[in-house]
């Protein structure tokens, strides 16, 4: 693919940035090396005008001002600053990231983390790179192949286009605290930082750079958060840490979105961004579905009508595979809707909650209908808890076992029986307050029992 926009990846090249040494940000003090500056234009007055794969030339003599997010310290990142505009320090939605290619090495020393940088436009390109999925400032590099790209600015140019600010914020006030899941286009080239991660197990008991496992000239690395959601970490094959040991442990990393031909690509910039001092975590590839509007009500009825066959995401309630991967589904017979439980078919252990919340207070009595097919074994348990966290690990709850308060279908061993009227709980006076009503399924697929459990119309009033 094209020359400079694999150089963009951030992850190419550079044998001699084996000059850069440490894990510090040990800037040299230039502080008399620095302006203050009056910007004439936002980023965004020029990320807003930037035509994808369509260099352009900057004829106006204007200003902007933004902060480094970025850093070469660590040899991750090659030629390259990424940086971010100024409203970044008030956490603004609105805040852009952008990268500027510089044809120079150590820029860390003028160009740290956090510096405040003046870029003149006159003269430079600007565009947004489809590739990288980033906007771009530099000069103008023609591919004989692809034709017009961003190039590198010289190293003679950049010291008087690009100048470094006196005003430096201490980079935490950049940083973007966001999930795995939450990562989108409009952090690119910012500072985020996820908590709750870690390596996994595939890198385990290898090295950052990884011969073995190669993408171009770096290793990428899988992170994962306790619910699964991964993605790649990139390590450079010429960065200082290369053949550093990859952690076991958990924790939280740091370090800056970037992107390459569709793939997110986090690049940390030393191993100050990696602090996985937990111990390590079992990743939850099934998590709790905690639905989106959640209500504590007094009164309810539940007949399941206004779902569609198979579906798991209940808005009012939460479906928790809290052992194995099943969910209660919603299934359909002679035109009656409900919700549906099995191991039959697997070969796990299977622990699959319905939870529905409840004011305790307000509501007097709840009920439920149940209907039990190819019979092995009994599955279901019924239970309260008041100190239960929606979307939290229900082994931290007080579960209140009432099942003995309700008739459970049962004895169909060679088919399916028909619903029941399974009883009435009358809630006591002295339970009150916000809690959950929980129907527990348990199974083994391989072991049994298998028995598949229905609910119906649930009741609370």
């Amino acid at each position: 693919m094209k020359n400079i926009k694999l150089l963009l990846t951030l992850t190419t090249f550079a044998a001699l940035t084996s000059c850069v040494n440490g894990d510090d940000y040990g800037t040299p003090d230039l502080s008399s090396e620095c302006v203050s500056e009056t910007p004439t234009k936002q980023v965004s007055d020029i990320t807003s005008i930037a035509a994808t794969d369509n260099p352009t030339q900057y004829m106006a003599d204007d200003v902007i001002e933004a902060y480094v997010t970025s850093s070469d310290e660590g040899g991750n990142f090659y030629k390259t600053i990424s940086l971010v505009s100024t409203d970044a320090v008030n956490n603004s939605n609105s805040s852009i990231g952008f990268t500027i290619p510089i044809n120079a090495y150590n820029l860390y020393t003028k160009f740290e983390p956090g510096r405040k940088v003046y870029v003149h436009l006159k003269d430079l390109y600007y565009s947004y790179t489809g590739l990288t999925d980033s906007y771009e400032i530099g000069e103008l590099y023609v591919d004989p192949t692809y034709g017009n790209e961003i190039g590198r600015i010289s190293a003679v140019k950049y010291e008087n286009v690009i100048l470094r600010g006196c005003d430096k914020v201490d980079e935490d006030e950049l940083v973007n605290h966001i999930t795995i899941d939450q990562v989108d286009d409009s952090y690119m080239h910012k500072l985020i930082e996820f908590e709750n991660v870690q390596f996994a197990d595939g890198s385990l008991g290898t090295t950052y750079f990884d011969p073995t496992n190669t993408a171009g000239t770096g290793t990428n690395h899988s992170i994962t958060d306790m619910n699964g959601n991964t993605i790649d970490l990139r390590a450079s094959e010429y960065a200082s840490f290369a053949s550093d040991p990859i952690p076991s442990g958990s924790g939280k990393i740091r370090g800056v979105l970037t992107k390459y031909n569709g793939s997110y690509q986090f690049m940390i910039r030393t191993l100050h961004d990696v602090q996985l001092n937990d111990d390590r975590f079992d990743v939850d590839f099934y998590p709790p579905i905690v639905g989106s509007s959640l209500a504590f009500n007094g009164s309810l009825f539940e007949n399941f009508e206004s779902y569609a066959t198979y579906e798991n995401e209940f808005p009012p309630y939460i479906n928790d595979a809290a052992v194995g991967s099943r969910y209660w589904q919603v299934r359909l017979f002679s035109g009656n809707r409900y919700i549906q439980a099995t191991s039959f078919g697997g070969n796990e252990d299977n622990r699959t909650l319905f939870i529905v919340p409840v004011d305790m207070t307000s509501a007097s009595t709840f009920s439920f209908r149940t209907n039990d097919g190819y019979d092995n074994g009994s599955v279901l348990k019924v239970y309260y808890s008041l100190d239960y966290i929606a979307g939290g690990l229900i082994t931290d709850a007080t579960l209140v076992d009432i099942t003995s308060n309700f008739t459970i279908s049962s004895g169909h061993s060679s088919g399916y029986g028909t619903f029941i009227d399974s009883g009435v709980y009358n809630i006591p006076s002295g339970i009150t307050g916000n809690g959950y009503f929980i129907f527990e399924y348990v199974g083994n697929g391989a072991s049994g029992p298998t028995t598949t459990m229905q609910i119906d119309n649930i009741t609370i009033n």
